[in-house]
């Protein structure tokens, strides 16, 4: 077995690695950030006072089989967690041996691993999300980003009532909301991941925010699908989205995992989601392709299995490439009653999963 490397570097150093590596950078390798000296040799420089680099310049024996794996990575794995200690970002890339180069941001710096088993990434959200089967509720939303954002703001207001209440040790009312209320907790500075707004703000880019006088027919919409009730002074949410507001009083953590891999042509398919965390048994999972948002109360089990598959799983990433022209032709899936199989690969999937934990493929 391979004794695993480990080395640290600035971020402006990946830029020159991947010359020194010798191979031709892949779309997605780490080493397009080209900042730095012309020439590389303040970078080769510090490189060699950090055993990178030999006395030559070159990169040593024995940390060139890690530049280049990340040279050459074919797919990634991107894993973002916030935590109340702080950022946590984790990128797994895979090269074409199979092999895995891991890089963790530690505080600006590039910690590189290689081969990296992905093990203790996995152990770390296994022991920061925990790993229970338990969900509280069974929220299941599909939305629009206007009608996500509109929803965010109304549960937003009613966990600010539900808090000043509890402080207070009153009951909370449940809200009436009018589409100015709405607005100024749409107006929040985005970045503050104590809001969910806020949050879907960060998520959506500022521009999707609608505006005042757009807001009645998102509502109506919101209505339509048994998420607010019209009343005669405003809009209230539904027994469901008070349950999840409740849940959800304090979130502590937020987890993105996003996945690409490299086509012949150059760009990068992605896929990934998002996950709210307030507790072991309070996980919102959000996923968005285009226009349409997928809001979902996971366990914690299930947030665990996801990014253990696109963290070792090859085949997950994989089916990142050709996913909509394979699904049209896929085998009919086995009439076994109860059961439910992958439209793209024939495997049986896991009750309550999102991706098939074989191949990738989103479950619909």
């Amino acid at each position: 077995m391979t004794a695993q490397i480990q080395f640290t570097v600035k971020p402006e150093f990946l830029g020159i690695l991947g010359t020194l590596s010798h191979k031709t950078v892949s779309s997605i390798s780490p080493f397009n950030y080209k900042t730095g000296t012309t020439d590389g040799k303040a970078e080769i420089g510090q490189l060699m006072a950090l055993e990178v680099c030999d006395a030559q310049g070159a990169i040593r024996a024995d940390k060139l089989a890690a530049v280049q794996a990340l040279a050459t990575a074919e797919a990634f794995t991107r894993i973002y967690l916030t935590t109340p200690q702080g950022v946590i970002e984790y990128i797994a890339y895979f090269a074409p041996d199979g092999t895995i180069a891991g890089v963790t941001n530690d505080s600006g710096m590039q910690l590189v691993s290689y081969p990296a088993t992905n093990d203790a990434m996995l152990e770390l959200v296994r022991q920061t999300l925990g790993f229970s089967l338990y969900k509280n509720g069974s929220f299941d939303a599909h939305l629009t980003r206007a009608e996500t954002l509109v929803l965010a703001a109304m549960i937003d207001l009613q966990r600010k009532e539900m808090l000043h209440k509890f402080a207070d040790g009153m009951t909370a009312e449940r809200l009436v909301h009018t589409p100015q209320a709405i607005s100024g907790m749409l107006a929040a500075p985005p970045g503050n991941f104590q809001w969910l707004s806020s949050a879907f703000v960060d998520l959506f880019t500022p521009e999707r925010i609608p505006k005042t006088d757009a807001l009645k027919s998102i509502l109506e919409g919101l209505v339509a699908k048994k998420f607010a009730v019209r009343g005669n002074n405003g809009y209230t949410l539904s027994d469901d989205c008070v349950l999840l507001s409740r849940g959800h009083l304090m979130p502590s953590m937020y987890l993105t995992l996003t996945a690409g891999k490299a086509t012949t042509s150059g760009t990068t398919n992605a896929a990934g989601f998002s996950c709210i965390i307030s507790g072991i048994h309070d996980l919102l999972f959000i996923d968005y392709q285009a226009d349409a948002v997928e809001l979902q109360t996971v366990a914690s089990a299930e947030i665990h299995d996801y990014v253990s598959a696109f963290l070792t799983n090859p085949s997950v990433l994989d089916g990142l490439l050709g996913l909509t022209a394979q699904k049209a032709s896929a085998p009919a899936a086995p009439g076994v009653p109860g059961k439910k199989f992958c439209q793209q690969c024939g495997e049986l999937l896991k009750p309550g999963l999102k991706f098939c934990s074989s191949c990738g493929a989103k479950v619909v």
